[in-house]
């Protein structure tokens, strides 16, 4: 690990840094400048794979001083030849197309060269532990951010963007011809003249960044002054383990990491070569040293390559953040704390022990030379309960447990509505479809009982496509399509639907055989589902409609909301256009007689009652409390001294209502953790 250099704190060393910096200035030192060079692969010109130009700020650098070089091909069928490849570009102040981005002064020729280029999954340090890939869907290969053969979504070409502005940078490399490349071969080469037209009077450092999908551990690399005919070697220490792929007799898989940081270079002309690859041996004792490239970093100001990684830190934790920066040494490190600097906090680690409130506050690295000054990404601490005032709280009646309330997304409350058959409801919430609205209620443990029953009132004149799919009524369902929850929906010919699924599989649903509920009229509304059975049961205005097996299946996860009007899979379900009152979640299957007294207005087994929006006043006045820690049990008292009292299955955020008795709340039962937050730092 580089060691942090610190200035005396003798009046006559800041004299003399303080000339230093100024004389560097008149010398043209305003000219700093920092340029990364990215090495895209062509995968046979599909999008999906192949490397777009970065969209999101990268290893500390702003799109803007990327240089996104020319694309190399991969050496497969598709490709014109089959490499070696040796390209060339060059950049100066007016390059501004394919890609490429002009430099503040100077030109730079560039000319790189490798076996072939390659597509890796690795995200990055940011990305999800062990393999620190994408943690994208399972059949990509890289489910629970673990390394697969095999390639992520295309999120070049759909909504869902790439995770960081270093997951685009990783995502393509230049390839050694050891490690399942089309040819045998060496390591790859970059040479580089025309520097010091960019660095007119400063010197500058170097950081190379690189992945593969085919490596145990990356090898060292090489950052040669030319001109003074003088060699550094960098080394990747803190690559993360990879998953291992199984198809060799060594460990394969895709990963990637940072360099340290060259020291100081005043030259015109460098290059870079990686130490070839070599692979050999078992599992247990074999190796796989991988020589690639994915981008080098060149600045004489500070860049924080490796911030500190954001975590989830609450009361008792203790954690420690790291970071890494690349500049011309001597680099000074001075931590902040809501951009105050914390005394003595100048190395290149930070750390809390026993978080407490006087901690709560955003924290990040601000990294300084002769040259310029780089700051880090901030990370958040949090720890108290936050109370965010809300204005349109529905309200759950349910007189016993923590209490389910709903917050209104554009639903109008009305007093009451009475229907052509002259029955009248007090107290309702109409959906229109002109602009969809919705209610949701904050998913929790309470609502994942393994039998349950949901009931309704409704009326309605139908959906209001009547061409198009179902309208929600009442959706907690989990992801898009055949997501795993459960829906209820309106159908076009005037039956109302029930549905379980489980993912792609175990996927069921019963319709109504009654076809008057878009008839404009009340209708109530029952559905009885016992998942040990698969059996589902419809009751509509106190009779027995319709029943059958479904499917076994379980609850998604308790963070799953409920939506009622409108679900947040818009592809499948269309808007609800009518009127909803008296929704009631139980967590078991009422007989038929507990319907029939329900169907009068009777609660019927408040035990077993876990949620009742009864609509009996507008959307009011209320509080979000939101907090970290998801062990952590909320609490709640009438006075601030208690007895405080659990509320079991209460998540973050927890909407409550203020215009009832004063309550006072807290949280207990967090176990704290030791938390390092950049686990593999250099």
């Amino acid at each position: 690990m580089k060691r942090a250099h610190r200035f005396s704190s003798n009046n006559r060393a800041r004299k003399v840094a303080c000339t230093v910096s100024a004389a560097a200035l008149m010398l043209g030192v305003s000219e700093a400048a920092t340029v990364g060079l990215y090495f895209r692969v062509n995968y046979c010109a599909d999008q999906t794979y192949t490397a777009a130009p970065l969209t999101m700020t990268a290893f500390g650098i702003g799109t803007n001083a990327w240089e996104n070089l020319t694309q190399m091909d991969t050496g497969y069928g598709c490709s014109s030849g089959s490499g070696p490849y040796t390209l060339s570009q060059v950049v100066d102040t007016t390059t501004s197309t394919g890609g490429l981005n002009p430099l503040p002064n100077g030109s730079l020729s560039i000319t790189w060269s490798a076996d072939t280029a390659n597509f890796s999954g690795f995200a990055g340090y940011g990305g999800s532990s062990p393999g620190y890939g994408y943690a994208g869907p399972p059949s990509y290969g890289y489910g629970a951010g673990v390394g697969g053969d095999g390639h992520p979504p295309p999120f070049r070409t759909s909504p869902q963007p790439y995770p960081t502005g270093e997951w685009e940078v990783y995502n393509s490399f230049m390839r050694d011809g050891v490690n399942f490349a089309p040819q045998p071969g060496n390591a790859y080469s970059v040479d580089i003249t025309g520097l010091k037209t960019l660095f007119t009077n400063t010197p500058f450092a170097v950081q190379l960044v690189a992945s593969s999908d085919s490596m145990q551990y990356l090898t060292n690399a090489f950052i040669i002054d030319v001109t003074g005919n003088a060699t550094q070697s960098v080394v990747y220490p803190s690559t993360p383990p990879v998953g291992d792929v199984g198809d060799t007799s060594w460990i394969r898989g895709h990963g990637g990491g940072l360099s340290t940081a060259s020291g100081s270079l005043n030259t015109d002309h460098l290059k870079i070569m990686g130490n070839p690859a070599a692979h050999g041996g078992d599992k247990v004792t074999g190796y796989n040293f991988a020589s690639t490239i994915s981008a080098a970093i060149i600045t004489d100001k500070p860049v924080v390559t490796m911030s500190p990684q954001p975590v989830l830190v609450c009361g008792g934790d203790s954690v420690t953040w790291s970071g890494y920066a690349v500049g011309v040494p001597p680099l000074a490190y001075q931590w902040r704390k809501n951009g105050v600097p914390i005394p003595g906090a100048t190395t290149s680690t930070y750390g809390l022990t026993h978080v407490t409130f006087a901690n709560v506050g955003t924290y990040d690295l601000r990294v300084t030379n002769l040259y310029g000054t780089g700051l880090s990404a901030s990370v958040v601490v949090g720890d108290r309960i936050s109370t965010p005032r809300i204005s349109n709280l529905v309200l759950d009646s349910n007189p016993k447990g923590p209490q389910h309330n709903g917050l209104n997304n554009g639903a109008t409350w009305l007093a009451s509505s009475t229907d052509g058959g002259s029955v009248t409801r007090t107290g309702v919430m109409s959906f229109s479809t002109n602009v969809p609205t919705q209610i949701t209620v904050a998913g929790e443990t309470n609502f994942d009982s393994s039998a349950f029953t949901i009931m309704f009132w409704m009326r309605s004149s139908g959906v209001a496509d009547p061409s198009g799919n179902p309208a929600t009524l009442f959706d907690r369902l989990s992801g898009t399509g055949n997501g795993s929850g459960v829906v209820l929906v309106q159908n076009p010919d005037g039956t109302v639907s029930f549905q379980v699924g489980a993912g792609a599989s175990a996927v069921g649903g019963i319709p109504t055989l009654a076809n008057t509920l878009s008839n404009n009229r009340w209708h109530q509304v029952v559905v009885a589902y016992d998942q040990a059975t698969g059996i589902a049961a419809f009751y509509i205005d106190n009779q027995s409609d319709s029943s059958g097996y479904i499917g076994i299946w379980t609850w998604p996860s308790p963070s799953q909301v409920l939506d009622l009007g409108l679900s947040h899979d818009t592809n499948s379900w269309q808007a609800y256009n009518g009127l909803l009152d008296d929704v009631r979640y139980y967590n078991r299957v009422l007989t038929g007689t507990e319907i029939a007294s329900a169907y009068t207005g009777a609660l019927v087994d408040t035990n077993a009652l876990v949620m009742q929006l009864n609509f009996t006043m507008a959307p009011g006045l209320g509080i979000n409390l939101t907090w970290q820690c998801p062990d952590a049990i909320l609490q709640s008292a009438d006075s601030v001294n208690g007895p405080y009292v659990d509320l079991p299955g209460a998540v973050s955020p927890y909407s409550i209502s203020t215009q009832g008795a004063a309550k006072f709340y807290r949280y207990r039962g967090h176990t704290p953790a030791v938390i390092v937050a950049n686990p593999y730092l250099m």
